[in-house]
């Protein structure tokens, strides 16, 4: 959506699921485009996405719903169950509640393991990110890396920044410019 969203009508009501930086800047976008409520959903009680992101979003007028567990996508949209806490914040049950007409899924997606299995001199982060010095080369020589797969979800911005700096190393790299 976020790459050509002219290319879509997403009606007055649209059910965003996630609340990371990125379904922000979804929210913000169709809010943009025309769409008069924008509700973001999120299974748990917090929001995933920086305090910055999440205040803008609720500045453009974006709505955030807390507890709300997708179930399934069908032709009237989203259904939703309101998930039930206890005073502990233990999850206690569900209620099920038809919600919306659009639905754009924006959720976070983990590193994946099969480059650090697969590649011999590849070392991963207890969290599962690659682990990178200073100019993003990896623990095996000659190989770097950037984005959520060394930083983790951070925002756009960030992971371009950081990229940049990754090329230009790997540029002098590759000139035998680079002292590491």
């Amino acid at each position: 959506y976020l790459a050509n969203p002219d290319s879509y009508d997403l009606g007055d009501h649209v059910a965003i699921i996630g609340m990371g930086n990125s379904a922000m800047d979804v929210a913000r976008t169709a809010l943009r485009k025309g769409s008069r409520h924008v509700t973001l959903y999120a299974r748990g009680l917090t929001s995933q996405a920086s305090e910055h992101e999440t205040a803008y979003a609720k500045l453009d007028g974006a709505e955030l719903a807390f507890g709300w567990q997708p179930v399934e996508i069908n032709d009237d949209g989203p259904v939703f169950k309101k998930v039930l806490f206890d005073e502990a914040g233990n999850q206690t049950g569900m209620d099920p509640t038809p919600v919306q007409d659009s639905v754009i899924i924006s959720i976070s997606q983990g590193p994946k393991s099969k480059p650090v299995n697969t590649t011999e001199g590849l070392k991963a982060s207890a969290n599962g990110l690659l682990v990178t010095n200073s100019f993003g080369e990896t623990t095996h020589p000659g190989i770097f890396a950037a984005g959520d797969v060394v930083l983790g979800a951070k925002t756009v911005v960030q992971a371009t920044a950081y990229a940049k700096q990754v090329a230009e190393a790997m540029d002098k790299y590759m000139r035998g410019e680079l002292e590491v």
